[in-house]
């Protein structure tokens, strides 16, 4: 490796032939990538850098450069920038440290140091007092959406290894949970104005030299992009000039805190990689590499110096009046009509002159489980001499597994399986069926919504996702140990009163149907759903497509979920980390062992394997043609 190393750093031949293969390869690389997407950011660039170096500098370079330049050309750009004073070798793992630094020393002694050197220009990105507006539009681009940044400086080299850099993390990051909070929060409304919205904060696309804040919007048609742009950054400005509420800040600051808890209390299982990463960037921006243990003394201290006040203040710094760039993607249409950039300026400035009310919190004050369940038992213990495991039956006809561990202090992984699924369903429920694993995405539990619940779990590291398919049902998670408690609510709740409200269904539905829609036209979604019609033939194997998202029917998901986890007899429930047996005996009587089951129906053993969901038969090939503007084989 060090050898391979060192021949990078200075010893590549470059010879012509070799050169020449080269190319091609590249040509093949730009071709498989170069989509909608990658079309429409190579146009954009020149408006969202003008009279700039990033104006024409995507990473992958120009085809028609690839394919010309000069033998020479490579070999001088070579001498000229691969040398030791930009370089950097990072080595982690299982070593003896003196002995890689000894032959490091070694190997690389004959890499000679540069003589008057090139300067390594980062180039600046211009200000800008008027919003730069860039719209563009492919075929192959899978929805509409819009972006809006506001530029700044980025913070310099020399100030990042402060506290003033953590601080000012902290509050950005803070700042970007709590709004993306309430742009979640809106998105799941019956009739939402955006499908999906996000906001953000690093480097302004492919430059160091400048930051932003970003907004992302999804829109369901092309025409309501300006009317879901307007709608997003009413929010932005809602926080703004409203502020975060007191419950907003508490709530986040104890979601921040709890990962930073977890992350530290798993400070010794870090991966390799996790080291690679952080050294990393640290020679590349300058990003300090502080132990786990200063990290997290840093991040507590700060979490309580600062005040909602400061919060709200950086909110407002970060929307600026000027240096604006607005970017708009959108699929062709037939009609080859598309918003204008005069009415993106339109809803933006609309917007700034609008009164916008402060934004109002409603929060669930009862329990999640209104009326603790009667306790169950455990009525056996064994031991599994296999997986050195102990083995619980509970009344109920549940099997309980704890396989303590301690690969990670703060971990505590949960998984409840059983067999036989969805298959029993009809025909009738093909739709609703398709669309499940989506569905199962955004859940409530009892009288709390997703949205609710989200509130609800923040300040604690616990989740349960459930997963149906034909032949096997299942519910995962994970907790820390000091959060057990509330993976025990969940999972009983899970089992219990999961439940899909009308306003976040419809919500998901409109969502993922515009999204799909959008994708109908792509390639590689083509590609798919030719080979589930090539490999299948029931009605139930079928491409998610808007036709199917929207047959998709509530009551019947209701109706699904209701029945694969009527009897807990059925399941085996798993835990496996940091869990100590005595801690969890009682939550898994109160828990558990209470779920409604019964061990004399329990469906143990795989039932009738449904032929239509077999694979088809026999040897055959299929060929489907899709117009592409760059033509590729998949």
């Amino acid at each position: 490796c060090l050898l391979i190393l060192h021949d990078w750093s200075s010893a590549i031949n470059l010879a012509d032939k070799e050169i020449d293969k080269e190319r091609g390869v590249i040509r093949e690389e730009w071709r498989s990538r170069n989509s909608g997407m990658l079309r429409i950011m190579t146009d954009a660039q020149p408006t969202l850098y003008p009279d700039s170096k990033y104006a024409d500098c995507m990473p992958i370079g120009s085809i028609d450069v690839i394919n010309n330049f000069p033998y020479q050309d490579i070999r001088d750009y070579y001498a000229k920038w691969y040398r030791t004073d930009l370089q950097g070798i990072i080595i982690v793992g299982d070593i003896n440290v003196d002995e890689i630094e000894a032959k490091l020393k070694k190997v690389f002694a004959d890499v000679k140091a540069p003589v008057n050197p090139a300067e390594r220009i980062y180039y600046p990105v211009a200000d800008n007092q008027e919003p730069l507006i860039y719209i563009g539009t492919d075929k192959e681009v899978k929805n509409p959406s819009v972006n809006i940044f506001f530029k700044q400086d980025a913070t310099p080299d020399s100030m990042k290894n402060t506290i003033a850099y953590y601080a000012t993390n902290y509050m950005v990051s803070m700042a970007m949970n709590m709004l993306n909070n309430r742009l979640n929060e809106l998105a799941q409304t019956a009739n939402p104005p955006f499908t999906s919205a996000g906001a953000g904060y690093g480097e302004f696309f492919l430059a160091k030299t400048k930051d932003a804040t970003s907004l992302y919007v999804a829109a369901n048609k092309t025409e309501e992009l300006p009317s879901a742009l307007a709608a997003a950054y009413r929010e932005l400005l809602r926080a703004a000039r409203g502020g975060f509420t007191v419950t907003e800040f508490e709530r986040t600051k104890a979601e921040l805190l709890s990962r930073a808890e977890t992350s530290y209390n798993n400070r010794d299982s870090r991966e390799n990689r996790t080291y690679v990463n952080l050294y990393v960037n640290n020679f590349l921006d300058n990003k300090p590499i502080p132990s786990k243990e200063e990290e997290y003394q840093v991040y507590q201290q700060i979490a309580q110096m600062i005040p909602l006040e400061a919060i709200n203040a950086t909110v407002q710094q970060m929307i600026t009046e000027d240096n604006r760039v607005v970017m708009a993607l959108m699929p062709d249409n037939a009609e080859n009509k598309y918003p204008t950039e005069e009415q993106f300026a339109e809803a933006l400035k609309s917007v700034d002159g609008e009164e916008i009310e402060a934004y109002k919190e409603e929060l669930k004050s009862e329990p999640l489980i209104p009326t603790m369940p009667a306790k169950g038992s455990i009525v056996s213990e064994t031991k599994s001499e296999q997986w050195d495991a102990t083995v619980w039956t509970l009344s109920n006809g549940a099997t309980v597994i704890i396989k303590p561990t301690k690969f990670k202090e703060d971990q505590i992984l949960f998984s409840a399986n059983a067999l036989n699924g969805t298959a029993k369903f009809s025909d009738d429920y093909a739709n609703s069926l398709t669309f499940l694993p989506i569905a199962l995405q955004s859940y409530g539990l009892g009288t709390y919504t997703d949205s609710d619940l989200q509130k609800y779990l923040s300040g604690k590291q616990a989740s349960v996702r459930p997963g149906f398919s034909n032949y096997s049902r299942s519910m995962s998670g994970f907790s820390t140990p000091k959060d057990l408690p509330t993976l025990m609510e969940l999972i009983y709740m899970s089992f219990t009163d999961m439940n899909f409200t009308e306003d976040e269904f419809k919500a998901l539905q409109s969502q993922y149907a515009a999204l799909i829609h959008n994708q109908e036209s792509n390639p590689q979604y083509i590609f798919n759903e030719k080979i589930i019609k090539s490999l299948y033939s029931s009605p139930r194997i079928q491409q998610l497509s808007a036709s199917v998202i929207e047959g998709a029917q509530r009551a019947q998901i209701n109706e699904i979920v209701k029945e694969m986890t009527k009897n807990a007899a059925d399941f085996t429930f798993t835990f496996i980390g940091n869990v100590d047996t005595e801690t969890l005996r009682p939550l898994v009587e109160q828990f558990i062992a209470s779920l409604p089951g019964d061990a004399a129906t329990a469906n143990k053993t795989l039932g009738k394997i449904d032929p239509q969901f077999d694979m088809n038969g026999g040897d055959k090939t299929d060929t489907y043609t899709a117009e592409m503007q760059t033509p590729q084989t998949l």
